[in-house]
């Protein structure tokens, strides 16, 4: 259902969108509200001086939108304050707050449009919500039968003071603006900014409804990303925000018969914040008791007597600042639940056996233990270059220990000198997650490389890919992801998506991949080098055949990484490829590097590059880049060479696995959907059109955000030195890609 605007512009939704270092979370934020089937809306964004990009998110949705609105504030100035800045620039007949890291569902704007419709215009309409947790777990709000119950009919909050008794938000209701406006309601600086606009509106409110309804998915970070379970002095603002309610209260003597109720709810918020160890630092708890002791003293209602349930002897307790026998009480129950227990036996006597860490060992890994490669390898190049008094040592499996050059220091998984290094390193750097057996030692620092941009899903987002999840521990995976200290990251896009699908408390390195970095400073000489090796010239066209692997035909994944089923990726008939590509034509197949069986080749123009140490010399070699929905076409991008994409099979490898975009809507070159169409495209020489120039400079724009032949320097010094300034990121108009020579 959609309404229109009415004759004077004013939509029949503003909804205000606040946001600080919120990019993990803005985009689906903002697609719940403008992919709503109800249109007549307007969203207010406002970003709080966010670090991030949230900001440029935000003109991003403007940009495309004509009824989002970007407001950019100079300085962060709170969430409360924030929102303010927003409520200014509504011009809508309700009003809406939406957190940024929150979701509308499907259909929700409709229905409290037709509820307004069918109260005749309330001042506020509530409506309900679900918590939603990292691991896609939804829990229903506890007072939600309240809405079935007592939510019939228009009525005031003395009437129905049930309404009262949920958790004080202000998102989950929509507020009429000339409501707002007539009593001059605004939001209040500081932590717990909601309770006072909550009580100040419900009880003011002449007329509430509700809907049954649930609305709002109510985000619950594993990692704290709510600003009220954050450790900080700051939760100490609760007691200025009850105070307001209460001179609200008590400057209203039609308000006078709820001063009991506010000030029971008062206390138990008091008391909750304070049983929550990840709020209230050990070291504040007794001074934040006394702060609760000294409010419930300013604001007690005179004949006031604490109801004799456990609820009521603690608010007793603090009502008589008797700090003692409540963090006894505390205490004695901790020890009940095994909250105290001792550390296991195995770590104690680990600790006992340990020696000191040494402050320049680096360990290196890529691919399970089985290559040496990726952006390890450059990252531990670069390092002996500009730090060779770190000592870097690879990790590789028994029957994988040929791929460590000669030279190169390097260990055998799971032996007895593998098991003691682990035990001194102070930096691992790998492409992947450490083993599920590996315990972190204090003081060790783990740098996650990744080894691709992401457009096929990943981490906690699989567990919507049955067939791609097979076998997947959410909990076990999140283990291993608390270990990194440090992600590394080629573009913004993909820092968005690590954020959110790897909940943990990582430092993002925006510095781009190391290992693409030899696609920017390899010179003509080296590219001619390495063609020659293959045997081609510089008359020769050379197309790299890369296709990734399918979830549970070539290979599957497991909690220990991907396990080969015996296919090989291939989606094209290699001798026809060879044909398309024509007589001066030369091809480099490369299958996944998961994948063990070969491609069948008989064409003398094609060579099997599946086993080749580097696939950055692959793109180096090649001409154009033949590729599905592999991250190689991220990487490629950085030469500025043609790319052609095969998406024959789109709809059964979106189903299997998913994707986080459309590959075909914001494609890197030419797109065919049938393996005529790109050998057509080869033949033609489509491929390298003026349309797939363009497409490839845009998606370039998006994806090269960071690649510029200095990543592997940034983490180096930032990471092994210590250093907090690194080399600049080079604008993408003034790199120099390593040349082609067939192209000059």
């Amino acid at each position: 259902m959609a309404a229109s605007t009415d004759s004077a512009g004013v939509p029949r939704f503003s909804i205000v969108v606040p946001c600080h270092n919120a990019r993990a979370w803005l985009r689906p934020c903002l697609d719940s509200v403008l992919g709503q089937s109800f249109t007549d809306l307007e969203v207010v964004g406002v970003d709080g001086a966010s670090t991030d990009g949230s900001g440029r998110i935000l003109d991003e949705y403007a940009a495309a939108d004509p009824r989002v609105r970007a407001v950019h504030l100079s300085e962060d100035v709170g969430l409360g304050l924030t929102r303010n800045a927003g409520l200014k620039e509504c011009r809508g007949e309700y009003v809406l707050f939406l957190d940024a890291d929150d979701v509308y569902l499907p259909g929700s704007l409709a229905a409290i449009s037709a509820r307004i419709d069918d109260t005749s215009r309330p001042d506020l309409v509530m409506f309900d919500y679900e918590r939603i947790f990292w691991d896609g777990k939804v829990v229903r709000n506890q007072r939600h039968d309240a809405f079935a119950r007592e939510g019939q009919g228009v009525f005031t909050a003395a009437e129905r003071p049930v309404f009262l008794t949920f958790l004080e938000v202000i998102w989950n209701k929509a507020y009429r603006r000339d409501f707002l406006s007539l009593h001059g309601f605004v939001f209040t600086t500081g932590y717990y900014e909601d309770v006072p606009w909550t009580y100040s509106t419900m009880l003011t409110a002449g007329r509430i409804a509700t809907l049954d309804r649930v609305v709002v998915h109510y985000r619950q970070h594993r990692t704290g990303g709510n600003i009220h379970a954050t450790r900080t002095r700051r939760q100490f603002d609760i007691f200025d925000q009850y105070d307001r309610v209460h001179a609200f209260i008590s400057a209203d003597p039609e308000l006078t018969g709820w001063r009991r109720f506010a000030f029971d709810r008062s206390l138990d918020h008091i008391l909750a914040v304070l049983a929550k160890p990840e709020r209230i630092d050990p070291d504040d708890r007794a001074e934040f008791f006394h702060a609760g002791a000294a409010f419930a003293k300013r604001w007690k209602p005179e004949g006031y007597a604490a109801d004799r349930t456990g609820r009521g002897f603690r608010r007793w307790l603090l009502i008589h600042d008797d700090y003692a026998t409540y963090s006894t009480l505390k205490l004695s129950s901790k020890m009940l639940r095994g909250s105290a227990s001792l550390p296991s036996p195995r770590k104690a006597v680990d600790r006992l056996l340990h020696r000191e860490l040494e402050p320049n060992l680096v360990l290196y890994a890529a691919y399970w233990f089985k290559q040496y490669a990726c952006n390890p390898r450059a990252i531990f190049e670069k390092a002996s270059e500009l730090a060779p008094q770190f000592r870097g040592v690879w990790v590789a499996d028994a029957d994988h220990v040929d791929a460590i050059p000669e030279g190169v220091e390097y260990v055998v998984a799971g032996s007895p000198a593998y098991e003691k290094l682990v035990n001194r390193a102070t930096y691992f750097v790998s492409n992947m997650n450490l083993p599920r057996e590996l315990d972190k030692r204090e003081g060790q620092i783990h740098v996650q490389t990744q080894h691709g941009t992401p457009l096929k899903t990943m981490g906690t987002d699989l567990r919507h890919f049955p067939i791609a999840a097979k076998d997947l521990d959410l909990e076990e995976l999140m283990r291993q992801v608390d270990r990194w200290d440090y992600n590394i990251s080629s573009n913004r896009y993909s820092s968005e998506i690590w954020e959110r699908t790897y909940p943990s408390h990582f430092e993002e390195l925006e510095y781009g991949f190391p290992r693409n970095d030899r696609l920017l400073t390899a010179t003509l000489d080296e590219v001619r080098a390495i063609r020659a090796s293959f045997g081609f010239d510089d008359s020769h066209l050379v197309v790299l055949y890369a296709p990734t692997w399918r979830d549970g035909q070539d290979a599957v994944r497991t909690p220990s990484g991907l396990v080969d089923l015996g296919g090989t990726g291939i989606h094209l008939d290699l001798d026809r490829l060879a044909a398309a590509v024509g007589e001066h034509g030369r091809v480099l197949v490369r299958t996944h590097y998961s994948l063990s069986k070969h491609p069948s080749v008989h064409s003398s123009r094609v060579v099997d590059a599946s086993d080749h140490p580097r696939v950055e010399d692959l793109m180096l070699a090649a001409d154009v880049l033949i590729s599905d929905y592999s991250s190689i076409t991220f990487d490629y991008a950085n030469l500025d060479r043609p790319i052609l994409l095969l998406v024959d099979d789109k709809g059964t490898y979106e189903n299997a696995r998913g994707t986080y975009f459309d590959i075909t809507e914001f494609p890197p070159g030419l797109v065919a959907r049938s393996a005529e169409e790109l050998f057509a495209a080869l033949q033609t020489g489509r491929f390298a059109a003026a349309e797939a120039a363009k497409h490839r400079q845009l998606f370039r724009e998006k994806f090269c955000e960071f690649d510029d032949g200095q990543a592997a320097e940034r983490v180096v010094r930032r990471v092994f030195l210590g250093e907090t300034e690194v080399p600049p990121v080079i604008p993408l108009a003034d790199r120099r890609p390593a040349p082609s020579p067939h192209r000059l």
